[in-house]
């Protein structure tokens, strides 16, 4: 039985240390269970352990290694901690060697899940559809390596449980959503040799381009969702102007006339604080614009979407969460001129990714609650 099985057949209940061969630090020991406060007990009773800032013990004189083992091995007995080790390079390694082989700069972070129920708050942040939310919800993940580059992209690496030499990589979502669990957009992590520099290749030919394509079309998929959303509230207060009616048939009392403009300005507000981040992040990933005429609507949005940049260049920071400009009315007018160029040159500029097929976005990325508009209000 590999030391993965053990580890996640016996993870609760216990205290275990894990411990792994580490190129830059010689030995790298990982304290978790159950009753992880033993096992950091045994390792702090050990002399030659250092404990690291992300909670993991270093022994780095591994010419003395023998001795200090056998110690560890008597203190770890005296706790009741149990010892596991394997021939498998420390993950912190594999990771920054991994990271070095990426496009871009990149840092690593390694998160030590010491106790089995801490690897549950990674289950609303990853974003994937394949192993590693499956293994994260199901199998022990006692730790983690987190990769994050300049681009607001988060990866997650993890050891794949029951191999001794693969690996799994996924990704956090962008940073617009939320709402990352079961989503229909969300890419599908990949499995990883041991090999970080062929590992790096794959990441960056295979699962980057995946991403990207993901980002984009969930950003799509959202924008075009909103707008829609906008453009139906829009509608039905036109033809209730018009018609004189509400949608069921009720006749508008004059009077009324304001209450059915207000209604339509705060729903449409609601829209347009969800629609404003992604628009945004969607714009920004828009590089260069065919025609002058989208490009002219293109600039236009960026000053709606940031109305406080000097700059003219509308490819801007995703994370713009100002308060809604001065003028509701106003800002719904522009953004309904102008939003059918964003979303046709997003759908003319959708990235390829490694697939020969694009996934077409889906309609609605969620159900809007029912709208007022266009019902009679009810007499008390």
């Amino acid at each position: 039985m590999s030391m993965d099985d053990r580890t996640t057949r016996r993870s609760r209940g216990l205290a275990q240390i894990i411990l792994a061969v580490s190129p830059a630090d010689g030995m790298v020991a990982v304290p978790v269970g159950d009753q992880y406060p033993w096992a950091n007990t045994a390792l702090q009773l050990t002399p030659g352990f250092e404990r690291r800032p992300d909670g993991t013990y270093a022994l780095r004189d591994v010419d003395t290694a023998a001795p200090i083992l056998r110690a560890l091995a008597d203190t770890a007995r005296r706790y009741r901690v149990h010892l596991f080790g394997g021939p498998r390079t420390y993950l912190g390694d594999y990771a920054a060697a991994l990271a070095d082989g990426l496009p871009g700069e990149w840092t690593v972070k390694v998160e030590v899940y010491a106790h089995p129920v801490w690897q549950e708050d990674l289950v609303p942040l990853l974003w994937d559809a394949g192993e590693l939310i499956g293994c994260v919800e199901h199998i022990r993940i006692p730790y983690a390596a987190q990769l994050t580059n300049g681009a607001g992209i988060e990866l997650l690496l993890a050891e794949r449980p029951g191999s001794t030499d693969q690996y799994l990589l996924g990704s956090f979502a962008s940073a617009t959503f939320d709402d990352n669990y079961a989503d229909p957009h969300a890419p599908t992590s990949i499995v990883l040799s041991s090999d970080a520099a062929h590992a790096a290749g794959l990441v960056t030919g295979t699962f980057l381009p995946a991403y990207e394509q993901a980002v984009h079309e969930r950003l799509l998929a959202a924008v075009e969702a909103a707008h829609g959303r906008l453009e139906e509230l829009h509608a039905t207060r036109t033809a209730i102007q018009h018609s004189g009616r509400y949608s069921d048939g009720t006749r508008l009392d004059p009077a009324m006339l304001g209450h059915t403009q207000q209604q339509y300005l705060e729903e449409g507000s609601v829209e347009w604080r969800r629609l404003r981040p992604h628009a945004a992040a969607l714009l920004s990933r828009m590089r260069s614009v065919p025609g002058a005429e989208d490009s002219a609507s293109l600039d236009r949005l960026h000053q709606l979407l940031h109305p406080d940049s000097a700059s003219s260049t509308w490819p801007a920071p995703a994370s713009s969460h100002a308060a809604l400009p001065p003028g509701t009315a106003e800002t719904l007018r522009r953004w309904r001129t102008d939003a059918p160029a964003l979303l046709r040159q997003a759908r003319a500029t959708r990235p390829v990714g490694p697939a020969t097929t694009v996934r077409p976005a889906i309609p609605a990325v969620g159900k809007a609650p029912p709208s007022a508009l266009g019902r009679a209000p009810r007499s008390r």
